[in-house]
């Protein structure tokens, strides 16, 4: 079959980006729609479409797909978000002819849908310290002990923060930690109580942020705020809390929030959803259990597990920084060289093209 006889929809410029970095096939060679309406109306034998899941979802997310779905011989749903919402999208189309690429990591398994991975956060998050400005990452005494425990930047209200800022404040000394948290829904930059500190040095606002992902200039560079390593914050502290965006037990979304601690080669204590650890192994990264209890990953209600893993903070706190830091520093060096040499973006590229080659095989 003559490739220019396959119907290729396209419905962004983010998938026309990844559609761009494939080997063995270039989009002149397949007729190619970027509207919707003429893609529906053309008659190509075959047809395959690559749809941009959004975040938050657009009333015509759900209707777009059956479409897609009834037209297509396969369609393939890349979201660089991975949410509660994202989970039910995707259980409740859970078709054969449908390939999903996330963010992260399900705890569960379909029936009919296939699941691929792209680690966007992890690849948008490493671009600025391993290509653009690699050596600011000199600035990060990442081998010496410092005097306080943790930095527990906990952002906006959430279930998993309220019990890791109360527990923090009953339970340490306000020299063993710096903590900032929101502590409400909506966010405000205000720098006093607890809620914000900033990496000043080379932060230039392109606007007035109203949300961390807003996007900042950093050594001219623009990148999301949240993207950026608080060198300040780390070279006070030893170890990090991760406080991920979501806790649902039925999937691991893993942010720049994971990034930032391991690229500046650090111990994490994880709050968030069931086996996230055990996922993040997955990707061959190592995780702690050589100087704390990580069971804690495994114990299924929420609550408890947060409480568990609050324990390890106090442990760590309690220890010799100088034996800890010495212990983790080949753990520390292999999930740096995992997340800086792993080539995010050339992986799900790379899937992504055998899955498109392996329908059209089949057609």
């Amino acid at each position: 079959m003559s490739y220019r006889n396959i119907g290729i929809y396209r419905d962004s410029e983010t998938i026309r980006y990844h559609l761009d970095h494939f080997t063995h096939h270039t989009p002149n060679e397949w007729a190619v729609y970027d509207d919707l309406g003429h893609f529906l109306n053309s008659d190509n034998p075959v047809n395959l479409a690559f749809l941009h899941l959004p975040f938050p979802f657009t009333l015509d997310t759900q209707a777009k797909l059956d479409q897609l779905r009834e037209k297509c011989d396969h369609v393939f749903a890349v979201g660089s978000e991975l949410h509660n919402v994202t989970c039910d999208f995707i259980k409740r189309n859970d078709y054969a002819n449908i390939t999903y690429y996330i963010c992260g990591q399900l705890n569960f398994d379909l029936e009919h849908a296939s699941i691929g991975h792209y680690y966007d956060w992890f690849d948008t998050s490493r671009y600025f310290y391993k290509t653009y400005l690699p050596e600011i990452l000199t600035r990060i005494k990442h081998s010496e002990p410092k005097s306080a425990g943790f930095d527990i930047l906990l952002g906006r209200k959430k279930l998993h923060r309220d019990q890791v800022y109360k527990f923090v404040k009953n339970n340490l000394r306000i020299e063993e930690y710096v903590m900032t948290y929101f502590n409400e829904y909506q966010i405000s930059f205000d720098t006093g109580h607890d809620q914000w500190r900033w990496e000043e040095p080379g932060l230039r606002f392109i606007d007035t942020p109203k949300w961390t992902v807003d996007r900042v200039e950093y050594f001219g560079h623009r990148m999301s705020l949240s993207q950026i390593i608080p060198i300040g914050i780390y070279n006070q502290t030893n170890y990090s809390v991760i406080a991920e965006t979501n806790y649902n037990k039925d999937y691991s979304f893993y942010t720049e929030k994971t990034s930032k601690p391991i690229i500046a080669r650090r111990l994490f204590v994880m709050f968030g959803g069931q086996y996230y650890l055990r996922n993040l192994r997955k990707l061959g990264f190592k995780t702690f259990d050589n100087v704390i209890d990580e069971s804690y990953d495994e114990i299924d209600n929420d609550i408890i597990r947060w409480a568990e893993a609050c324990k390890q903070i106090q442990y760590l706190c309690q220890q010799d920084p100088a034996e800890i830091l010495k212990k983790i520093q080949p753990i520390v060096d292999h999930n740096f060289n995992v997340m800086m040499t792993t080539d995010w973006h050339l992986d799900f590229v790379k899937d992504l093209e055998l899955k498109v080659d392996k329908i059209l095989q089949q057609t």
